[in-house]
C-alpha cells in the first residue's frame, strides 16, 4: 500500500473501490494491453524497426504526459519530474532500452521467444533480489 495521502501527488482518486481492487483492475488491463504488442508490431508495414521505436516512444511519452497532467495537474507534474532524481532517471534509461530492445528482438525472433524471456524476468528480479539483497 502506499504512505501518500489520498488526492495528492502520486495517487489515483478511488471511488467506491478500494484501492487495492484498484491496483488489480489497473494491473489486469495493462497486462491485457501489453500483450498485444508483439502482434500490433508485426503488422506494421514498415521494416525499420528505429522508425517504430521513435514513433512508440513519442506516442508513449504523449500518454504519459496526458496522464500526469490530468491526475496531478502541471504542478504536481513539474514536482514530480524535479523530485525523481537519479532512481527515476535510471527507471526511464531501464525502460526506453527494454521498450527498444523489445522492438528490434521482433525482427530477429517469433513474439513466443520474446513473450517466454519477458515472463521469466520476474523470476530471475526475485533471484537477483535473493542473492545481492539476501530478501
Amino acid at each position: 500500500m502506499s504512505s501518500v495521502p489520498p488526492g495528492t501527488a502520486g495517487s489515483l482518486p478511488v471511488e467506491g473501490l478500494s484501492a487495492e481492487r484498484t491496483g488489480i483492475a489497473l494491473m489486469s488491463a495493462s497486462a491485457i494491453v501489453w500483450s498485444f504488442g508483439g502482434t500490433i508490431a508485426r503488422f506494421l508495414a514498415t521494416d525499420d524497426s528505429w522508425a517504430i521505436v521513435s514513433l512508440r516512444s513519442i506516442w508513449a511519452a504523449a500518454f504519459l504526459m496526458l496522464f500526469m497532467l490530468w491526475r496531478d495537474g502541471a504542478s504536481g507534474s513539474i514536482r514530480l519530474f524535479k523530485t525523481m532524481g537519479y532512481p527515476g532517471l535510471a527507471v526511464a534509461i531501464c525502460f526506453a532500452t527494454a521498450s527498444g530492445a523489445f522492438i528490434v528482438a521482433l525482427r530477429h525472433t517469433t513474439v513466443a521467444n520474446i513473450l517466454l524471456i519477458q515472463a521469466g524476468t520476474p523470476l530471475i528480479a526475485a533471484l537477483i533480489g535473493r542473492l545481492a539483497f539476501r530478501e
